[in-house]
């Protein structure tokens, strides 16, 4: 008898083919990265001229803010069904150190996501998805 999901299990393998429904699969956080990212680096530019330390702080407090989100939205699409393996780990961790893993996981995200659509036969419509199958 298998079980839905609890706690901070996760749908995988053959539970996800059985009930896999005709839902569009989307990153609830994604598209709020590059207003993130932009607000950050303006910030970044204007307290720069003033304090280098505050734009320091500017920086890290972003990067702490992008692995938080990058984080909440890899949980929310694995709790879809996407099987994101272990490089997870490394989009988590990326985003505190470098400045442009955002955008890349923004790109790389989307493209997991279109793929997993296409798979599910499903096409993202916005809000709405509309079934590509007849």
């Amino acid at each position: 008898m298998s079980r839905g999901p609890t706690g901070d299990e996760y749908r995988r393998g053959r539970d996800v083919e059985r009930e896999r429904d005709d839902w569009a699969v989307s990153g609830r956080y994604r598209p709020i990265l590059p207003v993130i990212w932009g607000i950050g680096a303006v910030l970044f530019l204007v307290v720069g001229w003033f304090d280098v330390r505050a734009a320091l702080a500017v920086v890290l407090v972003t990067h702490l803010f992008f692995a938080g989100l990058i984080r909440a939205d890899i949980k929310s699409l694995r709790r879809q069904g996407v099987d994101w393996g272990h490089s997870r780990h490394l989009w988590f961790g990326a985003a505190f150190t470098l400045p442009f893993v955002a955008l890349a996981y923004y790109w790389y995200s989307g493209r997991v996501v279109r793929r997993e659509n296409d798979a599910r036969g499903v096409r993202d419509g916005g809000d709405t998805a509309e079934s590509v199958r007849t």
